[in-house]
């Protein structure tokens, strides 16, 4: 469906073959020696994905600790779980300590101002970028070969991005984590290289086109009859469906602002996919709206599409021109 999986690839292979288009030997993994202070200021919040609400201490089954002994802490816990993913030869305990690493910085860069500084002081910054993009790629490919009829669905999507399992919020780290990475001073062609952009078109599709798995238990979401808390439960999930989609749209600008952003979507249909989202709005959706059918969320939406759409072919430099041309995209 991706771009990027197209070809599956174990972890081992993925960063041998990123580390020879890099020039690194795999002797160069991240030093062991003493690092100085940490010289960060306090707290800095990103909003979307990554509010305070998503990592609650009780979800880590760790108490609340004093600043600089919990900043310490989850410098050594980033530091030693990425080292562990660098050097583990097993993929099962590659996955298990991305998963501790990425949860690690999540929490880490909730209490740095410059994460831009925070990268480069312990990890190689392509990798790590390029990891946490592939990571993501695959988990919501995942997601899309075990829903109904192999395709992806809103309320997958949001349940995916909001779950704990085993006192990790999986979904919601590496969220939060790319678009840490996507705000931070730092070149963002790994991510492009990861396959991410492609693989966020067809999550704004499946946003702008909600459908509901007939597998899928959301009657205690959906279902207007039901108590008082399962209204509740509705209201809880309405709103972070909002944060998660508001994530996705700073995402997907901030990528499609890259020169090479556009030129990363042609090997695929994701950008023929934009497009035909972007004309249905113009044609369809628009009229419905007025005709009250669909409501003001959707629209939204519609309109960010549009933007991203805009960005792409604003900074792509003429690359795709003769692809657009060839699929007619543009009449």
């Amino acid at each position: 469906m991706f771009q990027s999986s197209r070809k599956t690839m174990k972890w081992s292979s993925l960063l041998k073959d990123l580390r020879e288009k890099v020039g690194l030997s795999g002797s160069q993994l991240p030093s062991q020696s003493t690092y100085p202070s940490p010289s960060f200021s306090p707290t800095v919040e990103y909003g979307g994905a990554g509010t305070t609400e998503s990592a609650p201490a009780s979800v880590y089954g760790s108490p609340v600790s004093s600043p600089a002994r919990g900043k310490i802490e989850l410098e050594l816990e980033f530091k030693k779980f990425w080292e562990e993913f660098r050097s583990s030869s097993s993929e099962k305990e590659k996955e298990t300590a991305l998963d501790m690493a990425v949860d690690a910085f999540c929490r880490l860069v909730k209490q740095q101002t410059d994460v831009a500084q925070l990268i480069t002081k312990f990890v190689e910054v392509h990798i790590f970028s390029f990891v946490v993009g592939r990571a993501f790629v695959t988990d919501v490919e995942k997601l899309r070969i075990y829903s109904e009829g192999n395709s992806l669905y809103d309320t997958n999507i949001i349940s995916f991005f909001s779950e704990v399992k085993d006192g990790l919020t999986r979904g919601s780290n590496l969220l939060y984590a790319v678009e840490v990475l996507v705000t931070a001073a730092i070149d963002k062609q790994s991510l492009l290289d990861s396959g991410i952009l492609c693989c966020l078109i067809h999550i704004l599709n499946a946003l702008l086109n909600p459908k509901v798995s007939k597998g899928e238990n959301t009657d205690s979401l959906e279902d207007p009859k039901k108590s008082e808390k399962n209204a509740d439960d509705r209201d809880a999930f309405r709103i972070r469906q909002l944060e998660i989609e508001g994530s996705i749209v700073h995402i997907m600008k901030a990528l499609s602002s890259h020169p090479s952003a556009a030129l990363s979507l042609i090997e695929d249909d994701s950008l023929q996919l934009l497009f035909h989202m972007v004309a249905n709005g113009s044609l369809n959706v628009f009229a419905q709206f007025k005709e009250g059918l669909v409501p003001l969320h959707t629209i939204q939406l519609h309109r960010h599409a549009m933007q991203i759409l805009g960005l792409l072919l604003a900074n792509d430099n003429g690359s795709t021109a003769k692809y657009i041309r060839k699929h007619h995209l543009v009449m």
